[in-house]
This record gives C-alpha cells, structure tokens and sequence, in this order.
C-alpha cells in the first residue's frame, strides 16, 4: 500500500512538471508573437425579451446609442433589462502574412461575429446551457483591414460585467497558445480523475477497516478532479455538444465533496471534541441526499425548484460549517503535536489563502479569472495523500506490533499449559517415589554400617544418588506448588546482601568476582525462602557458564516506575538466540548434566510474586536476565490478629 501511495504521489509530481512546461512554452512564445491587444472597442446593449437568439440581431443596433469603453475605462454594468451585447471593434491595418483575431475571452451563451461588408456571420455559436466563457481564434484577410468587426452576445443571467479580451496578430503565430489555452485545468482535472480510477482499482486489495478512509479520499479527489475539469473554457470550447452533462457532473461533484471531506476528517481526526465531527457527518449525509434528490427534480419533472438558490445556499451554509469545525479541530489537535492535523492545516491554509485572494480579486473585478486556486487544490490534496499515507503506515505498523504480542501470548498459553500438565504429573510422581527412595536410603545406610570397605564405597555412591534424586523430587514439589504461604514485605537490599554471604564462598572457587549494587528502600511482598531459591537458582547458573579465571557476575536493583528491576549480568560464554526462547521449557537445559527443573522453578515463583522474568544473550559476550518485581512505596507494619 505504501508503494501505490508513493505512485500517487509520483503522478502529481508529473501533473506539476507537466503544468509547468505548458505554462512555460506559453510564456516563452508570448513575445515572439508580435500581436497587439485591442484596448478600444464599443458597445451597445438589447433588450429581447423571450426571444430566442438570431444573428440577425446585429441589424437592429441603433447608430447612436453606441458607447465607447477602453481599458481605463471599461464598460458600465449591463442595463437591467438587457439580453444580449452588442460589442464593435475597429480593426487596424492588417499586415501580418495570415493575419487573424483571437477572442480570447467573450461572454456569452450565444455568439455570433460578423465582418463588415459581408452577408454572413463568419462564427456562430449556441449553446443550450448556462455556461457563458467563450474563446475563438477567426482569420482574417488584408482586405478587412479598418472595417468594422461586430461580435453579438446572447447573456447569461449572472453575469454583469462583461470587458472582453480580444490579440490582433499573426494567425499561425497566435495559434499555438489559442491550442495551449485552458489545458492547464484539462491537464489537472483530468490528471485527478485518473487517479481516482487507479485508487477505485484498489479497493480490491484493500482490508476492510482501510476501505472507508481509501474511498472518502478516492471521491473528494474525484469531485475536485470534476471541479477543475468543469472549470476550463477548454472543455465546452472542444467539447460544446457535452456541455450540459459536464455541468451537470459539476454540480454533483460540488454536493458530494462536502460528506467526503466529512468522512475522510472523521477518518483522520477522530470524532472530534464531544464527537462533533461525527455528529456532523451523521448530519450532512441525509442533508446531501435530499438536496440532490431536490436538484434532480428541478432539472427534470419539477422546473419550479430553483436550481442556482438550490446550488448556492447549501453549499454555502455546509461549506462555512465544516470550515469552522476543521478549522477549530485542526489547530487544536495540531497544538497538541498531531502531525495529521498539521498537514492538514497547512494545506488547507494554503488553499483557504490563495482561493480568498482570488474571490476578492474577483469581486473587484467580474471579468478576472481564477488561475492559482488549483495550485492551493493540489498543496491541499498533497496534504490529504500524505494524511493517508501516514495512517496507512501506523495501521500497519500496530498491526506488526498486535502480530508480534499474539505470537508472545500464544507462546505464553502453550507454555503454561505444558507447566500446568507437568505441575499435576510432577506431585503425583513425587509423592510416590519420595517414600519408597527413603525407605531405600535407611536400608543402604543399615547395610553400609556392616560393610567392608570397599562395599561401603560402593553403598556411599548410592546414598550419594538416592540424595540426587530426593533433590529433584525436592524440585518437583516446588514446581508443583510454588504458591507462596509465608508472604511478608521483602527488602531487596538486605536479601541481595544475604545472597552475597550465601553465594560469594562459591564465586571464590571459582575465581570469579561477585559485584553487588543496590539502591536503598527497595521493597516487594514475597517469600524470602522462595525469593532466594529464584536468584541464588540464576547467580549459580551465570557462575557455571563462567569459564575464564577472570569472571564477573554483576547483581543491581534499583525502582523504575512502580517496579523493582533486579538484574543478574554475567560475562560468560553466553546462549544461542534459538536457544534463549526455550528457557524455562520443561526439560530443557544448557547444561550437559541439567534437567531444567531449576530455572523451570524459578520462572514459577516470580510469576508467583506477580513479576517477569526475560532474558537476553550474546553468545561469547555474556548473558543478562531481568527480573522486575510490582514494588511497594511505603513498607507496612505486620498485622496481629487478635
């Protein structure tokens, strides 16, 4: 998953260079073009009412009402009653080899161009939708020059002002950027839909638990994709008979990308404070689904529903309610350290940022268009995919993590199974053989007292064994019942100490120092029998994996939390890794004369005292074993029952 994330994010890298290089071969042929933008031309609003549009309007324009409008001054708001525009430019002399004019923004749901002196319109245009952004490219010849070049305009409802764009120049020159324009947007829109379709065909290899996240942001790339793609001028110019589908796309894009953030927020964020965002969510789809279903009535059986107020009152009042909540969520979870909700923030800034920019820019001027609220769109979908990305990675990651805690829990069922077996068989066996090898034991010794000398070896030698084997049994019975009877508080450093005089006689045969550390007011509720058995059961076993004259066992104790951590370091030769995992396994033992019951032993009485026992080795470094204890702060006096 983490690879189709990286190709998702390669891809908009590609859209990026991609815009780049056609915004760059735009710039770069700008100033070869040698052309001349039409500053001044004239207009003349008409009022047709109910009627349908006609070229033939053209003729109705009245010789003295026509007003002249430049750049520095632009043309007055349309007329309240106005339906169509009348717009006349004076062409210059036209000595270019293929001379030509680009309109290159017109607005109007109908157009029609005439030329002076010529019967026909040379360009008509109209369409049955309300999309009014129109470019053209239309060649001219030598002989139109100072003619009259009139372009008729049938208006939208919306629109008020309306200054025209219109570059004089070379026909062949103004071509390649009339080619280039609008293909920024069909690039990015474009671009986002086709990953949308590739993040759709991974749905199938997808857990279920990723499917949600995976589609809310699968649909808002889509919507935005839709978004930019209705946006162009491109798009109706090349593809006008599709129009009105397109819009249509549009405007359920718009309806659907207000939930998909919603779940995909939810998704991130969390429910949010007092579950607001779900609350939101659960909110918003019942909202959305009657609002299309109110659009898709008003566009087919019930025309009186007004689909602009339909369109724009929602949008707005959902839109200005989930800016405040991601708004608010984002910084205070971002405050907080979240990285998602910083991602999010920053790109949401970013484009919250350039887009009001642009609608004020808008505002203060109808004609302008928004050009750099795609680039706020794609840092807001990089900061989106990288949000999904990262809760990709740590799903996986808890999911390794969960894995690898199974693994050990199972481990630990099967184990204490198998001790739980072992434990019944071993009292059983114990309690019928520690009867008859005593009994043995008395007679040898009888017999012993009356034997030569060189019997009496032979009879040593099996008291000697029958003892061997009375210790094990010994073993047996404590692994059976290891349960603590006498329990007290233990104070570790006066038990460690006791240890030390106990075991350091041994440490000295073998020419091995014994290092004992150990903080002050340590305290842990146990056995001081038991608890000695454990630890002098591990010191042995570090001594005899001793095999240099230079030897060390270390013992510290010290408080971590609300744990006593005791722990026993050796510098002996050290244990396999495959082999460390079996310690404690009924049996198992690297000794070439051990039984395992020992270490089996002291497993059971720290898992008795509510503690762990881990180790960790390097074979020919050393081995160290770790015990940690639940410890008690304040040592309590001993109850009397009376």
């Amino acid at each position: 998953m983490r690879s189709t994330i990286l190709l998702l994010t390669g891809i908009i890298l590609l859209i990026i260079c991609s815009v780049y290089q056609i915004q760059h071969a735009s710039l770069k042929e700008a100033p070869k073009q040698n052309a001349s933008i039409m500053k001044e031309w004239d207009y003349q609003w008409l009022s047709k009412p109910n009627e349908p549009f006609d070229p033939a309007w053209i003729a109705d324009a009245a010789p003295d009402k026509w007003q002249h409008a430049n750049q520095a001054h632009p043309m007055s708001k349309r007329d309240a009653d106005a339906d169509a525009l009348l717009l006349r430019v004076t062409l210059p002399s036209l000595d270019w080899d293929s001379p030509g004019i680009w309109l290159k923004r017109v607005y109007g749901t109908a157009v029609s161009v005439s030329l002076e002196q010529q019967n026909n319109p040379m360009y008509t245009m109209k369409r049955s939708y309300p999309y009014d952004v129109n470019y053209m490219l239309l060649p001219l010849t030598e002989a139109a020059s100072g003619s009259h070049l009139t372009i008729l305009l049938y208006l939208s409802d919306e629109r008020q002002l309306l200054d025209p764009e219109m570059i004089i120049g070379d026909y062949d020159q103004l071509l390649p950027e009339y080619e280039r324009y609008g293909l920024i947007e069909l690039v990015f829109g474009g671009s986002f839909m086709f990953i949308a379709l590739i993040m759709l065909t991974c749905l199938f290899f997808l857990k279920r638990e990723q499917i949600v996240l995976w589609l809310s942001l699968c649909l808002i790339i889509l919507c935005l994709g839709e978004i930019i793609l209705a946006y162009s001028p491109a798009l109706y110019h090349h593809f006008y008979a599709y129009g009105k589908p397109f819009l249509d796309l549009f405007d359920l894009a718009l309806f659907l990308l207000t939930p998909a953030l919603a779940v995909f927020f939810e998704q991130t964020l969390g429910p949010g404070i007092n579950g607001i965002i779900r609350k939101f969510r659960i909110a918003l789809i019942p909202v959305t689904v009657i609002v299309i279903v109110l659009w898709a009535l008003g566009k087919t059986i019930i025309p009186a529903i007004s689909l602009s107020l339909l369109q724009v009152v929602p949008l707005t009042v959902i839109a200005a309610i989930q800016f405040v909540i991601l708004i608010v969520h984002a910084i205070g979870y971002a405050w907080r350290g979240n990285r998602d909700a910083i991602s999010i923030s920053v790109g949401y800034s970013v484009f919250c940022s350039v887009f009001i920019t642009e609608i004020i820019m808008y505002f203060k001027d109808e004609t302008y268009h928004l050009i750099y609220w795609k680039w706020g769109l794609l840092v807001f979908l990089l900061s989106l995919i990288a949000v999904m990305g990262r809760q990709f990675s740590r799903n996986h990651d808890q999911l390794v993590k969960y894995s690898r805690e199974l693994e050990m829990f199972n481990r630990e069922i099967q184990r204490a199974e198998k001790m739980e077996l072992i434990s019944h068989l071993a009292a059983s066996i114990a309690h019928e053989v520690r009867n008859p090898l005593q009994v043995t034991r008395g007679f040898i010794q009888l017999v012993g007292e009356k034997a030569v000398n060189k019997d009496r070896q032979f009879l040593n030698l099996a008291v000697q064994e029958l003892d061997r084997a009375s210790s094990i049994i010994t073993e047996f019975l404590t692994f059976a019942k290891p349960h603590l009877d006498d329990i007290k508080e233990l104070n570790i450093s006066e038990e460690l100490s006791q240890i030390q005089d106990i075991i350091s006689p041994l440490a000295a045969m073998q020419s091995t120092r014994l290092e004992v550390i150990v903080e002050s007011d340590l305290y842990v509720l146990g056995s001081a029998e038991k608890f000695k058995q454990a630890v002098i059961n591990m010191i042995k076993n570090s001594l005899e994996a001793i095999s240099s004259v230079d030897g060390t066992v270390s013992i510290y104790a010290n408080k971590a939390e609300n744990h006593v951590i005791i722990r026993i370091i050796d510098n002996g030769e050290g244990i396999d890794a495959e082999k460390l995992d079996k310690l404690g396994e009924p049996y198992f033992s690297n000794k070439s004369k051990g039984t395992g019951l020992g270490l089996m032993v002291t497993f059971r009485i720290i898992e008795t005292m509510e503690g762990t026992l881990r180790f960790s080795s390097t074979k020919g470094v050393g081995t160290e074993a770790v015990i940690r204890l639940p410890a008690i702060n304040h040592p309590q006096t001993d109850r009397v029952s009376v």
